[in-house]
């Protein structure tokens, strides 16, 4: 029987995939690491992960033990693992796979930049702000531009929805409100009223960044 243990805290990263694993509906143990606290520099997430980031996924089955890092590499690990959420025909496979790759390279970590330099920085930086604000709206319009011809990224829901969903949902650490896009505010819509995606979005219980 696989086991499964994730080490995570309520990043969007995480819940990637917490919500990954709940659209799966297998069982599985989350072990919260309060990156507030610095525990990811700590053991057992200093050993899994050297880089101190989560998430952690490890699974073991038949007296081996996988450990996987990275949230775009579990996303597609668990996909193929479970053949959902990613198709296995080239064209639909490599449309989901480069959606995955703008949600994990450009939306990622534009949005993380704008929260950075908008809220977290020692000192303001209008320039870094604007910068980085500029950076998270050229991939909204993309998103928007597309999400106005089909309802999901590449296709039908797949993982690189939920990839960028996470990310989204914090659309006002760049100071966006959904409103502004109305076809990423539909997908948005669409995607929340899933119950695993609630279930995902909801751990670990009691983990918060606000």
């Amino acid at each position: 029987m696989l086991n499964i243990v994730l080490y995570a805290w309520a990043t969007p990263n995480s819940r990637r995939v917490t919500i990954m694993l709940e659209e799966l509906g297998v069982p599985y143990r989350i072990h919260p690491i309060n990156i507030r606290a610095g525990e990811q520099f700590e053991p057992p997430m200093s050993t899994l992960n050297p880089f101190g980031k989560v998430p952690v996924l490890t699974w073991s089955e038949c007296e081996e033990t996988r450990v996987l890092t990275e949230s775009g590499a579990i996303l597609v690990a668990l996909a193929e693992r479970y053949t959902r959420l990613l198709p296995s025909e080239d064209g639909p496979r490599d449309a989901v796979l480069q959606w995955l790759m703008v949600g994990l390279t450009a939306l990622a970590p534009a949005t993380g930049q704008a929260h950075h330099w908008r809220s977290l920085a020692m000192e303001r930086c209008d320039v870094a702000i604007d910068h980085a604000v500029t950076a998270v709206r050229r991939v909204y319009d993309l998103l928007e531009e597309h999400l106005g011809r089909q309802a999901f990224l590449a296709g039908d829901y797949s993982i690189a929805d939920i990839a960028a969903y996470p990310w989204i949902e914090r659309c006002e650490w760049a100071g966006l409100v959904l409103h502004e896009y109305p076809s990423i505010e539909r997908w948005h819509g669409e995607i929340s009223k899933r119950d695993a995606v609630r279930r995902g979005m909801a751990q670990p219980a009691g983990a918060t960044l606000d």
